[in-house]
C-alpha cells in the first residue's frame, strides 16, 4: 500500500476513536423532534463552501446530494469524511455545553464510462438523537395533593442510509438517481421521580424501528462559456416517502437500588411490541448554479427546501415546519500545476448561509445561519504513480435560534475528508 494512503488511514483512525469519546457526550435537546438533529449531509469539499452542492461535480470528488454529478467521476475514489465539535446552548442566561462526533459519509465512486458514467455505493447517517433533560416542578395528584417530583426525559439513537447511486452524461446534460435502504431505531425515555423513597417513580419507554427504501432524483447541465470556463444549473430532490417503521412501547413503575445504583422494575403496567406503522418522510427539493473557471476558481449559489410540515410519526405531527437554506460559497487554487510551492495547489474554500430552520417550538420559527472555510491538501505521489489523494479540511461556526426561541444554539464544526483516488483495471502491456 502506497505510504501516503498508509499515513492517511492512521489519521482517520484516530479522529474516529476521539470522535467515538465525543458522541457519548453530545446533549442536543433539540434531538427530542421529529427524527432528531439532521446530519449535515454535504462532502467535506461542500462544506467549505457554505455547503454548495447541487451544481457541483469534480472528477475526483462524489459529491452525493446530486446524482447527476456521478457522471463526472474519472478515477475510482475512496471518500470518507468524519467531523467532530462542540455545542454550546443558551437557556435564558444558563449555559451548557457538550462534544460531538461521528463518522460522515463513506463512499466509493466508480467511473464505469470515463466521464460519461458513474456508479457511488456508500453510507452515511441521517439523523441523532442524543439529549439528557432534567427538570423540577410539582404534580397534582387526586386533585388537591401537590407533590413535588423530577422530570428526566433521554434520547437515543439514529437513522442511517444504505444507498447506491448513478449518474450519465448525455451531451452538456447529466441524470442521476441515488437508491438505498434507511434503517435505524430511536428510543425516547421519561422518567418521573419523587424525593419520598416510598413512592414508587414511573418509566415510560418508546422505540421506534425504521426500515425502508428510499430515492433521490438529480439533474445537471453544464454550458461552455469559454475553452476554460462554463456555467453549470443544478437540482435534485424527492417526493413525500412512507417510510415503514415497527414501535415499542413499555410503561412500568420503577425503585431506585442503591446497591446498584439504578432503577429496577417493580411492576410492568403497560407492554406492546411489534406495532406497525408509517412515518412520513417529506418531500426535498434544492437548486442551485456555479459558474468555474478550470483549475482556478469556482462560485456558486443553492436554495434547498424540505416540507416538514407533512411530518407524521405512526399518524402524529411534530412541532415541525417547512424549511429552507440559502447557501453561497465557492473556491480558490492560486496555481493547480505549479511545480514548486506546495500552497500554490491548495485550494481555499469560504462559504456560509442563512435559512429557516425545521423546528418551530411554541410557535416561534427559529433562524439558522453559520460561516464557513476549508482547504483541499493534495497529498504529494510518488513517480509513476496513478494514485491522486487529497485531504480536505472544513470549519464550520453555525448558529440556531434567538432572542425569541426557547434555547439559543452554537455549534463549532470541523469536517476531516479523506479521498483517495486510483486507476483501476490496468492492462498490461508487458509481461
Amino acid at each position: 500500500m502506497h505510504w501516503t494512503k498508509v499515513s492517511i488511514l492512521c489519521l482517520l483512525g484516530s479522529f474516529f476513536l476521539l470522535a467515538n469519546k465525543a458522541i457519548a457526550q453530545d446533549n442536543s435537546p433539540y434531538s427530542r423532534y421529529g427524527l432528531g438533529d439532521l446530519h449535515n449531509n454535504q462532502n467535506t469539499v461542500n462544506r467549505g463552501m457554505g455547503g454548495v452542492s447541487q451544481a457541483y461535480s469534480d472528477p475526483q470528488s462524489v459529491n452525493f446530494i446530486n446524482p447527476a454529478s456521478y457522471s463526472s467521476l474519472l478515477l475510482t475514489t475512496f471518500d470518507v469524511g468524519v467531523e467532530g465539535g462542540a455545542r454550546s446552548i443558551n437557556d435564558k442566561g444558563s449555559k451548557f455545553s457538550s462534544g460531538f462526533g461521528t463518522l460522515s459519509y463513506l463512499q466509493l465512486g466508480i467511473p464505469l464510462i470515463t466521464n460519461k458514467w458513474g456508479l457511488n455505493l456508500g453510507l452515511r447517517p441521517v439523523t441523532r438523537v442524543s439529549y439528557n433533560i432534567q427538570e423540577s416542578g410539582n404534580g397534582t395528584f387526586f386533585d388537591t395533593l401537590r407533590v413535588p417530583l423530577t422530570s428526566k426525559y433521554e434520547g437515543s439513537g439514529g437513522l442511517y442510509q444504505l444507498y447506491a447511486g448513478t449518474g450519465v452524461r448525455f451531451g452538456h446534460f447529466s441524470v442521476g438517481v441515488n437508491l438505498g435502504y434507511l434503517f435505524g431505531n430511536i428510543e425516547n425515555n421519561t422518567r418521573l421521580t419523587f424525593p419520598d423513597p416510598t413512592m414508587y417513580a414511573s418509566h415510560r419507554m418508546f422505540r421506534t424501528t425504521y426500515n425502508s427504501f428510499f430515492y433521490k432524483v438529480g439533474v445537471q447541465y453544464r454550458a461552455k462559456l469559454k475553452s476554460d470556463m462554463d456555467l453549470t444549473f443544478g437540482a435534485s430532490g424527492s417526493l413525500k416517502q412512507n417510510m415503514n417503521a415497527r414501535q415499542e412501547i413499555l410503561n412500568e413503575t420503577v425503585q431506585f437500588d442503591a446497591s446498584s445504583n439504578n432503577y429496577v422494575t417493580q411492576d410492568t403496567v403497560k407492554y406492546t411490541k411489534g406495532d406497525r406503522g408509517t412515518v412520513v418522510f417529506p418531500q426535498e427539493f434544492g437548486a442551485g448554479i456555479m459558474l468555474r473557471k478550470f483549475d482556478k476558481w469556482m462560485i456558486g449559489v443553492d436554495f434547498n427546501s424540505s416540507q416538514w410540515e407533512n411530518y407524521k410519526n405512526f399518524g402524529n405531527k411534530d412541532s415541525l415546519q417547512n424549511s429552507w437554506k440559502l447557501a453561497v460559497g465557492g473556491q480558490f487554487v492560486p496555481n493547480a500545476t505549479a511545480l514548486s510551492g506546495y500552497w500554490n495547489r491548495v485550494a481555499y474554500r469560504l462559504g456560509g448561509y442563512y435559512g429557516k430552520d425545521y423546528l418551530q417550538l411554541q410557535g416561534v420559527n427559529m433562524p439558522t445561519l453559520g460561516f464557513t472555510v476549508g482547504a483541499g491538501l493534495p497529498v504529494r505521489r510518488m513517480p509513476y504513480s496513478n494514485q491522486y489523494s487529497m485531504i480536505n479540511l472544513a470549519f464550520e461556526v453555525a448558529h440556531r435560534g434567538n432572542n425569541e426561541t426557547v434555547l439559543k444554539e452554537n455549534i463549532y464544526r470541523i469536517s476531516l475528508g479523506f479521498t483517495l483516488s486510483d486507476k483501476w483495471f490496468i492492462k498490461r502491456k508487458y509481461e
